[in-house]
C-alpha cells in the first residue's frame, strides 16, 4: 500500500486546453435541441469554460487535502472518522463517474472510516489488460482491500456500476458487509418477473423503464458490443469526450452539476486516459454476467428519480424481490447521480441507515 499524491504535468494541460481551442464543430439542425444528442451551443460553452476559465491546479490542491493511496493497481481516497471508531465504509462510483462524485460527501461521514477506490479502468485505477473484468472480479477485489485495511466487518455503498459491485459483495460476503446502501438499481442485476406476476405500480415502472430505454440505451449497445471503436475518437479529441460524457450527466441529472465540476470529471478521464477502459465495464459486464439471488444483507434504498429524461421510480415491492429492504426513502431532488448531486441528503441517508444498523 503506497501513498499517492496527484500531479499533472504541465505539458499535458496545454496540449488539452490546445485540442479544446481548435475544435471542429459538426453543424446542428436548427431548433432540434438535445433531440439528436449533445446540444451544440451548450457543448460549446463547455468546452469554451473548460479551456479558458477551469483550473485544474485547484482541483489538484483541493483533492490533495485528503489522503490517497494505492494498492494493488487499485487508487483509492481514504478518510478515517476523527473519534478513531468510525464504521467502515465503502463507497463506490459508476460510469461515466468517478471518485469525484463523492469528494462533497465526505466532510459529512465524520462517523465512518471511509474508502473510495476508483473502479478498474477509471481515473488512476488502470484496468487490467484482460476480459472478465465484471462486478464479481471488483468485489473481490474491494473485499481484499477492505481485508487489507484492517476491516473484518464492514458496510458499502454505491450508483450505477457500484451498486452491483456493492450488491455482488453483499452476496458474496454477507459474513463481513454488515448492510449495503444503494440509490440506483444496476440494471444487469434487475429481478426477473414473469407479467402476470407484476402489479400496477410495477407495470408503469417498467413502461416508464422501458421508453427510457429506446431513447438512452445507445451508448450501452455500443459499449456492449464494441467499446474499443468509439474510444478511439474519444482518447483523442476532448471536445467529443465532453460531448459524450457531458450528454450523460445532463440527461441523467436533475440539475446539471456545475461546469467547474463537469470539467474537473472531463479532466480526469483525459488525464488518465480512461474513458476507453472505463467503458469495457459494459463489454465485461455482458459477456461475463453475473447472476444474483436474493441478497440477505439489510439494505438501503435511496430513490432519486429526477432525471432530465425520467427514468421512473422503482417501486419499493420491485426491489424487495431481490433484496432485504431495511430503509426505503425517497428523495424530492436528485438523479442518476445522486452522491454528486445532492451528497448531504445521501450522507444523511446513509449515517441514519447504519446507525440503525450498530
Amino acid at each position: 500500500m503506497e501513498p499517492f499524491r496527484i500531479h499533472v504535468a504541465d505539458e499535458v494541460l496545454d496540449d488539452l486546453r490546445a485540442r479544446l481551442r481548435h475544435t471542429r464543430w459538426p453543424d446542428q439542425v436548427p431548433g432540434i435541441g438535445w433531440k439528436q444528442g449533445t446540444e451544440l451551443d451548450w457543448l460549446r460553452y463547455l468546452v469554451s469554460y473548460w479551456s479558458h476559465e477551469f483550473n485544474w491546479r485547484d482541483w489538484e490542491r483541493r483533492l490533495n487535502t485528503v489522503d490517497h493511496f494505492t494498492w494493488e493497481g487499485i487508487h483509492f481516497v481514504y478518510k478515517r472518522a476523527a473519534s478513531g471508531r468510525g464504521v467502515p465504509l465503502i463507497l463506490t462510483h459508476g460510469w461515466p463517474g468517478s471518485f469525484l462524485d463523492y469528494v462533497d460527501m465526505l466532510p459529512m461521514l465524520d462517523g465512518f472510516d471511509v474508502v473510495v477506490p476508483s473502479l478498474p479502468g477509471y481515473g488512476f485505477s488502470p484496468r487490467p489488460p484482460k476480459v472478465g473484468i465484471n462486478y464479481r472480479y471488483v468485489s473481490e477485489r474491494w473485499h481484499r482491500l477492505m481485508s487489507e485495511l484492517g476491516y473484518s466487518r464492514y458496510g458499502a455503498s454505491g450508483y450505477d456500476f457500484g451498486a452491483g459491485v456493492t450488491t455482488i459483495l453483499a452476496l458474496d460476503h454477507p459474513e463481513s458487509v454488515i448492510g449495503i446502501h444503494l440509490t440506483t438499481l444496476e440494471s444487469d442485476l434487475a429481478p426477473m418477473v414473469d407479467d402476470t406476476e407484476l402489479s400496477h405500480v410495477e407495470r408503469s415502472y417498467l413502461a416508464v423503464s422501458r421508453s427510457w430505454d429506446t431513447t438512452e440505451r445507445g451508448y450501452s449497445a455500443i459499449q456492449s458490443t464494441k467499446p474499443q471503436t468509439v474510444g478511439y475518437g474519444l482518447n483523442d479529441s476532448p471536445a467529443g469526450l465532453a460531448a459524450y460524457v457531458g450528454e450523460k450527466w445532463h440527461s441523467w441529472s436533475d440539475v446539471t452539476p456545475t461546469d467547474d465540476f463537469l470539467c474537473a470529471t472531463l479532466t480526469l478521464y483525459w488525464i488518465t486516459q480512461s474513458i476507453t477502459s472505463s467503458m469495457r465495464d459494459y463489454w465485461d459486464n455482458r459477456w461475463h454476467p453475473v447472476d444474483p439471488t436474493y441478497v440477505s444483507t439489510p439494505t438501503a434504498f435511496g430513490v432519486f428519480a429526477h432525471q432530465t429524461v425520467p427514468e421512473g421510480e422503482l417501486p419499493r415491492s420491485y426491489l424487495e424481490r431481490l433484496y432485504n429492504i431495511q430503509r426505503w426513502t425517497i428523495f424530492p431532488r436528485g438523479g442518476h447521480f445522486a452522491p454528486a448531486e445532492e451528497p448531504a441528503a445521501v450522507a444523511g441517508d446513509v449515517t441514519a441507515f447504519f446507525r440503525g444498523l450498530s
